[in-house]
Parts: C-alpha cells; sequence; structure tokens
C-alpha cells in the first residue's frame, strides 16, 4: 500500500442457536492492535441481545479484548463492529537486528540466539514438534540465507510457491505435515506451517489473526492469518505466507498468541442442548 487511505470496516457475527441457550461471560477480540502504522478515529461494537455487562480488559499477550456477560438465555448472539482507520504506506524492511542474533555453526549455517533475559519470556513463541520433513525443509534454506531476514523471507516465499492457499470453512487448523503433505491450506494453515518452522530453527513467531485489505485482490474483505517473528532490536516482524510477503500497512491486526485459538474473534461458551450455527461477514471499503 503506497498511499495514506481512510478505511472503514464492518463486521458482522452472529451465532444463532436451535433453542434458548445460556451464554458464559464471552471474550470479544475485534480492536484493533496497537501498530505504528495506522491511527484508529472510532470503534463501536454492538450486541444484540445486549448485555447484562462490558467490561474492556487486556489479556496476557497485551490484546485488547471486551467480556460481556449476560442475565437472560437467548437464542441469537450478534456483534457487529464497525471502525473507521487511516493507515499509512510502510516499509517492511525498514528495520535494524541486532548482529548477536543470528551466527553461523562450524558447517556454515546460520543460528538464531536469545539474550537468557528475553528467551525465558519467548518459550512459549519457540514450542514446536516439528517432524523430519519440516526440519529438512528448514535447513535447506538456512544454508543458502545470508542472514535471518533473508532465511525468513526466502521460506516465506517458499511456502506460498509450494502450498496453494484455499478457502476451507471447517474449524481448526491443519497439523503442519498434513498441509506440507498436501501442499494447500487456508491462511491458517499456512501461517502455523511457518510458525513450526520458524521455532524449528530457534525463531520465536506468533499467530496473528485480523483484517488484511489488498484492493489488488478478489479476496480482500474477510479475516485473515499471518504470522510474525520476533527479532532482537527490530521487535515483531510481519510474515504472510499466503502471499509469501512480509506484512505491510495493509495487515489491520485483532489479536496475536503463541497459540492460534487464543486470537479467536470470539471465545465463550453456552450451557443447553442445542447446536449453533455461526455466520460472519466482513467488508472493507476506502473513504
Amino acid at each position: 500500500m503506497n498511499a495514506e487511505k481512510r478505511l472503514q470496516i464492518l463486521h458482522r457475527t452472529c451465532y444463532t442457536y436451535d433453542g434458548m441457550v445460556k451464554l458464559s461471560p464471552q471474550k470479544i477480540l475485534l480492536s484493533p492492535s496497537n501498530r505504528r502504522y495506522f491511527q484508529v478515529h472510532t470503534v463501536h461494537t454492538s450486541f444484540t441481545p445486549a448485555p447484562q455487562g462490558i467490561n474492556q480488559r487486556l489479556d496476557m499477550e497485551g490484546n485488547l479484548f471486551q467480556q460481556v456477560w449476560f442475565d437472560r438465555l437467548v437464542d441469537r448472539f450478534e456483534i457487529e463492529t464497525n471502525m473507521e482507520i487511516t493507515v499509512f504506506p510502510v516499509n517492511p524492511f525498514e528495520f535494524i537486528i541486532d548482529k548477536t542474533f543470528e551466527s553461523r555453526n562450524e558447517k556454515g549455517e546460520l543460528t538464531f540466539h536469545y539474550p537468557e533475559e528475553k528467551r525465558y519470556f519467548l518459550l512459549p513463541y519457540l514450542d514446536h514438534d516439528s517432524s523430519e520433513s519440516i526440519s529438512d525443509l528448514s535447513s535447506q534454506f538456512k544454508e543458502g540465507s545470508k542472514n535471518a531476514v533473508d532465511f525468513m523471507v526466502n521460506i516465506t516465499a517458499h511456502i506460498h510457491e509450494l502450498c496453494d492457499h484455499i478457502i476451507r470453512e471447517d474449524p481448526g487448523i491443519w497439523a503442519p505435515e498434513k498441509t506440507l503433505h498436501e501442499k494447500r491450506g487456508s491462511c491458517r494453515d499456512l501461517a502455523w506451517l511457518l510458525i513450526t518452522i520458524l521455532r524449528r530453527e530457534g525463531i520465536a513467531s506468533r499467530f496473528v489473526s485480523g483484517y488484511a485489505y489488498n484492493p489488488d485482490l478478489e479476496e480482500n474483505h474477510e479475516l485473515h492469518a499471518w504470522v510474525e517473528a520476533y527479532c532482537p532490536g527490530a521487535g515483531w516482524i510481519g510474515l504472510d505466507p499466503s502471499l509469501g510477503l512480509m506484512t505491510d500497512a495493509g495487515y489491520i491486526p485483532l489479536a496475536a498468541s503463541y497459540l492460534p485459538h487464543l486470537t479467536l474473534p470470539v471465545d465463550g461458551t453456552y450451557v443447553g442442548n442445542y447446536s449453533s450455527t455461526l455466520e460472519s461477514n466482513v467488508e472493507i471499503k476506502e473513504i
């Protein structure tokens, strides 16, 4: 995105139940996270039916959320968010990584290191359970990469070239090995594959959910998932394996976590022996 743009984002989420149910307190992660490349002008969220209480909170990983609770039985739970933001052009390569982060071993391969005080905090973002196929893939890119940024850019581009990006309506995230074997996956599947690769090589990374606006693409009005990797000196660096690129001003994060399910826009349960149906729609337009 090469020019300043003012965007309106309309997001509607509706859960319909087959009977009257009791909702537990719901965690709503639909507030934009703080980033330097956009300014939030207004955010208005409405709930139907009206909840008994609403509280603005901050979770353990710094994500803004609303906690809502109800004093009645419901057969429908609808959330409508209307926000206006201005996004500014940003150079995704405009950062400097501490030289101590990367080195080469006796084989000439890149290795990555965090200071002990940072590594202790980053442990959840380094946890992984990778297979031999994941290890083989990441190793071949480490050998041919000049530095940490080169490695991250190369492996992100390779996932994009190797795997088809598909729209997958069923919930959950595929195991990285399944995505790699089938050479396809949703944005969240591709993000989890990249996270596993980065963690396998010692780069702390997290799962990010939010909106990605690109007027040049047909599918630019829905929730998206991407990756942020932590590099000392530069902080969290955005990578999108669905497009094979580093993230720019078109990415509006709502939540980031070491586990994907902790970034769900709505997190909560209900009591009642009834099934539920989810409908969701996002519209992004320039104003």
